[in-house]
């Protein structure tokens, strides 16, 4: 039996000395699920990373017993997640990007809803508050109380990248690659989301939670943009009865 209760999976790339005060953040979540006593492994995966990422993160003071570094090339970030979920010891994980941030409460509140539905939702942070090259405050979508035509998800993503959930249902429904300038392929948090729902699981939130997203001028996601990227195909599309209106 695990001595963790869940797995928070942190992906590096890029960061340099952004990485560390992420790695603050991550403590600060469980210094809070550890005052409730849920136990916190962190898993940090350093996909291609460059020097002083590498550096940042492996000397950091948040890593501590029983914590894994895994050093990958898969140059995809939903693949390094993937693996980051597969070497997970907790059952449950929950997923935050390098050089993002959440409340405090964010793991301990999401566990808690998590618990009490089981393996029929994913949850998100109430909150997304974007800041950076772009400032903008957002509420998530609740698919459990929120009066939201799932026809919108055609349009956008109205869920960010931290998510949290059972850790089998990440080993079902792993994200996919996407490596936008071979394949044209992109937004692998969007596919993802819109697979959770061909699953027949809904997203919900962990309210008093949030997100701090950072936005650069430079991101992977403004690289989708201009390359105009599209959505893998899914279930999603193949089961929505939306898709087949003309």
């Amino acid at each position: 039996m695990s001595v963790f209760d869940l797995s928070l999976v942190m992906n590096f790339h890029a960061e340099g000395v952004l990485a560390q005060w992420s790695l603050w953040g991550a403590q600060r979540m469980r210094e809070h699920s550890c005052r409730f006593g849920v136990r916190v492994q962190l898993i940090a995966v350093l996909d291609c990373a460059d020097a002083e990422t590498t550096r940042m993160v492996r000397a950091h003071p948040a890593l501590l017993s029983g914590d894994r570094v895994l050093d990958v090339h898969f140059a995809d970030l939903g693949l390094s997640r993937n693996a980051g979920a597969e070497s997970a010891q907790g059952s449950y994980v929950g997923f935050l990007d390098g050089d993002d941030y959440c409340s405090a409460n964010w793991l301990t509140s999401a566990m808690q809803v998590a618990q009490s539905w089981g393996d029929q939702v994913v949850v998100h942070p109430e909150y997304i508050v974007s800041h950076g090259a772009v400032r903008v405050l957002a509420r998530a979508v609740d698919q459990l109380t929120d009066n939201y035509d799932t026809a919108n998800c055609f349009k956008a993503h109205p869920w960010g990248s931290a998510v949290f959930a059972r850790r089998s249902v990440f080993l079902e429904i792993p994200y996919q690659t996407t490596r936008v300038r071979e394949t044209g392929f992109g937004y692998e948090d969007w596919h993802w989301g819109l697979e959770i729902i061909a699953s027949g699981r809904n997203h919900t939130i962990a309210t008093e939670t949030a997100f701090f997203y950072r936005r650069k001028r430079d991101s992977m996601l403004v690289d989708m943009n201009a390359r105009q990227a599209v959505l893998r195909p899914g279930r999603f599309f193949a089961t929505c009865p939306y898709s087949s209106r003309k």
